[in-house]
């Protein structure tokens, strides 16, 4: 039984439910067949046994107020109703109702091969108001036709039995997979969720463990002078600088979590996306100064969409920092910003913002255009968080954008990558 059970634990929840559902239907169609089987006749004895007796003690209760005639009248509607065989006789014996029964009644065992478990015999005195003397009435109740029909229910219920199966089958196959796609996507969400949690806390273990180890070792040799670590002011610049390093991943490993524990928490307002863009420019120039970068604008004026401004800030400061940080020196930052209407049933001026930020002079291996979003990820295999950053900068991104619903793509041109957001209203 266990291996029956370990083995049903190990089946898919779809064909898991198809057969625990398949089960139930084929286990009550058992018990209706047994309840039918064994307590049908019992029971359908015992009613009408109950309706004869109380038809019996009615018809007692107020016959005396019947006289001859008026008692075998009731005596014909009542052997009519209930299917009776009845026989009434005066003291002498004669026969005043029921002269074709007398043959039933009293030899019915032996001609129609009953026996007394076939019927139910009364035999009771009855008053009339014009008799001094009691008659005597004779009841013979056949149980025989329910016997009949448990037997053809005992033969028929084979073929009810494969009906119910098959129904039972296809009703439970339809009920397993309605019921368990959206089941089954929930779930394995979950568990996507789940792996995705736990390899962000094990990435998380590993990128605080590296600036932390260096601070550690670098410290170390300061306190004992040991060997190069005598110059105390080159190691405590470099220990400080790890320090910066480690403080930043902090903040952005914050900033995501404080993100995914408010994901829902939208605050959704209309903001001037034109102004918001050229602000952020603004706020990087002394970095595209630096680098010697051109910025190319190619922004329409008060284009609005409908989002949480400081989470559309950040995603699109960090896209910015991006296609800053990895272009070469005298290279171009192409900034666009437009609208296009599209049909609407509700509103006919409708319409949906573009931004594409596009850096040139570089672009991305094609296997990693879609492992760039994920986690810690860097395209430098080294590492290094001089030149690859965090790696949560465009996790960060995805995060927020998908938490809006809106679509982002990052894709290479001839020497240039872009990265394309579409703002839905």
């Amino acid at each position: 039984m266990r291996r029956v059970f370990n083995k049903l634990e190990n089946i898919n929840i779809k064909y898991k439910l198809f057969l625990i559902t398949t089960g139930l239907l084929i286990a009550l169609a058992i018990i209706i067949y047994m309840i039918l089987y064994f307590l049908l006749p019992t029971y359908y004895h015992k009613y009408k046994i109950d309706l004869l007796e109380n038809s019996i003690n009615e018809l007692c209760e107020n016959s005396s107020k019947y006289n001859t005639i008026h008692l075998q009248e009731r005596l014909y509607y009542m052997s009519k109703n209930q299917n009776l065989s009845i026989v009434l006789k005066n003291q002498n014996g004669k026969i005043l109702y029921g002269k074709n029964e007398i043959v039933l009644s009293r030899y019915s065992t032996y001609i129609l091969g009953k026996n007394k478990k076939n019927e139910y015999h009364v035999t009771i005195p009855i008053h009339t108001n014009d008799s001094m003397i009691p008659y005597t009435l004779d009841i013979i109740m056949p149980l025989q036709p329910i016997d009949e029909a448990n037997q053809v229910i005992r033969r028929l219920m084979p073929f009810i039995l494969i009906v119910a199966l098959i129904i039972g089958a296809i009703g439970a196959y339809i009920y397993s997979k309605v019921i368990t796609k959206p089941l089954i996507q929930i779930i394995e969400s979950e568990r996507e969720a789940e792996n995705r949690r736990k390899d962000f806390v094990a990435t998380i273990s590993h990128e605080l463990k590296t600036p932390i180890t260096i601070i550690s070792g670098q410290l170390e040799g300061m306190i004992y002078n040991i060997g190069k670590y005598k110059d105390r002011d080159t190691y405590l610049k470099k220990s400080y600088e790890s320090t910066q390093e480690l403080r930043d991943l902090v903040n952005e490993m914050i900033e995501v979590s404080k993100h995914e524990i408010l994901e829902s928490d939208l605050s959704l307002k209309k903001v001037n996306i034109s102004n918001l863009i050229e602000k952020l420019i603004k706020k990087h120039q002394f970095l595209l100064e630096e680098k010697n970068m051109n910025v190319v604008f190619k922004i329409e004026n008060d284009i609005y969409i409908k989002c949480d401004e400081p989470r559309i800030e950040k995603a699109i400061n960090n896209i910015i920092i991006n296609g800053i940080k990895y272009s070469p020196k005298d290279e171009n930052l192409i900034v666009r910003l437009y609208k296009k209407n599209y049909k609407s049933n509700k509103k006919s001026n409708q319409y949906r913002a573009y931004l594409e930020i596009e850096n040139t002079g570089i672009t991305i291996e094609e296997k990693y255009l879609e492992e760039i979003f994920n986690p810690f990820f860097r395209i430098e295999k080294s590492r290094s968080r001089k030149t690859g950053g965090s790696g949560l900068g465009l996790y960060l991104v995805s995060k927020i954008l998908k938490s809006h619903g809106y679509y982002y793509n990052l894709k290479n041109k001839e020497n240039s990558v872009v990265f394309t957001i579409e703002f839905k209203s």
